[in-house]
């Protein structure tokens, strides 16, 4: 079943593309008989091959594989904090932690 959705998600994305198999083929290097069973779930790409057809189709591994990222679990303070700290020095991150461990005593 998994694998039938993802050659479905590969073969409706290709179609999209208004690419053919052959033109895949040209692209990729991956003959046609090859994606055609990965489209139809009879076979499932290795990770290389996966990779190549991602890149081609301008797709994320984890919007195919139905794998959903975590969410920004900060609050909209420490998310703040987060952004102003990127915008330190070195040495003003360093000073800063040093200020956050002894308000914190830790």
């Amino acid at each position: 079943m998994y694998m039938k959705q993802i050659g479905l998600i590969l073969k409706n994305t290709r179609e999209d593309r208004d690419l053919t198999q052959i033109d895949v083929m040209r692209h990729t290097g991956i003959n046609n008989k090859t994606l055609s069973g990965y489209e139809n779930g009879v076979s499932e790409p290795d990770l290389e091959t996966f990779a190549k057809l991602l890149q081609l189709y301008n797709l994320s591994a984890d919007s195919v594989l139905g794998i959903k990222l975590k969410e920004n679990t900060l609050s909209p303070q420490e998310d703040q904090l987060v952004q102003s700290f990127r915008t330190l020095s070195p040495e003003q991150q360093r000073d800063l932690i040093v200020m956050v461990r002894a308000l914190s005593g830790k």
